[in-house]
């Protein structure tokens, strides 16, 4: 049968024909005989970031870090050395592939069981540095909303003094009393377009509740300073993630594709229709 190969030797590899990255990962699917429905299925990769990576338009991925996951897990999927895909995405090479018959199904098969077991050990220590990653971030998200509460808690008791004491001294008169009373609200406002927003969120004066839903779209998400720091997946199955963020706190919400999401913080709607791009970021700042 036909199936692509890599080629290892480089005195050899100057006889064939160098492809990008995303015409290997191309043609190693299509001699694979699988869709781009099927790798989706095999790599839980949104459809339309395969096609971002056979088009070679990395930069519609989130970001780095997620384009070279996504890359090793399409390599994987279609049975391709993961070290050679990612040397050339690191590097912004060339690969050398060439169309080779292979008659020994026995001898493909070898190959690829090897290929999983050294593949394994460099997976280990990627699972090692991602959680001791996720650990210092845990301890400096952890740290910062600490020392943010203690400084922000005298200004709040301070501003309940004073609304008291504005309060009794103002006697009967009901237009005081209304004028402190909507000063608590918070207000949204947004700015941006493209692929980037900023929302600002004013007069918050505890953390307030930041919520992301779909409907019937599946997308990845992220929230810096948050417990979504490590990214959700949001489907017809999980439709909405939540969580806090205190006032004085700057997050950036990441979104693997803009439609089809609705984002809500502190019970107010951010308008995204200034987002056109496939993905984009909001950068999200709470003020008390």
């Amino acid at each position: 049968m036909k199936f692509g190969k890599i080629v290892f030797n480089r005195k050899k590899a100057e006889a064939y024909e160098k492809k990008t990255i995303g015409e290997v990962l191309r043609l190693a699917r299509i001699n694979q005989g699988m869709s781009l429905e099927d790798l989706q299925k095999k790599t839980d990769i949104q459809l339309e970031l395969l096609e971002a990576m056979e088009a070679d338009d990395f930069d519609r991925l989130p970001s780095p870090f997620y384009a070279r996951s996504f890359l090793r897990k399409y390599a994987w999927a279609v049975d391709l050395d993961e070290r050679i895909i990612l040397d050339a995405y690191e590097e912004g090479s060339m690969i050398t592939y060439d169309e080779v018959d292979i008659d020994e199904e026995e001898n493909f098969r070898s190959r690829r069981t090897k290929r999983q077991r050294t593949s394994f050990l460099p997976l280990f220590y990627l699972t090692i540095l991602a959680l001791a990653i996720l650990v210092f971030v845990s301890y400096y998200v952890w740290t910062y909303v600490r020392h943010n509460s203690l400084t922000t808690n005298p200004s709040s008791s301070y501003s309940v003094v004073n609304k008291q004491t504005t309060t009794s001294s103002s006697s009967n008169d009901g237009s005081t009393s209304s004028e402190s009373s909507n000063s608590s609200k918070t207000n949204l406002t947004v700015s941006g377009n493209g692929s980037n927003l900023t929302a600002i969120l004013t007069g918050a004066v505890k953390p307030v509740n930041l919520k992301l839903s779909v409907n019937d779209t599946t997308i990845w998400v992220s929230v810096t300073g948050t417990d979504l720091e490590g990214g959700a997946t949001l489907s017809p199955e999980n439709q909405s993630v939540s969580t806090t963020i205190s006032p004085g706190t700057t997050s950036t919400i990441t979104l693997g594709v803009v439609q089809g999401v609705t984002i809500t913080i502190d019970n107010q709607q951010i308008d995204t229709s200034g987002l056109t791009s496939l993905t984009g970021t909001i950068t999200l700042i709470i003020n008390n």
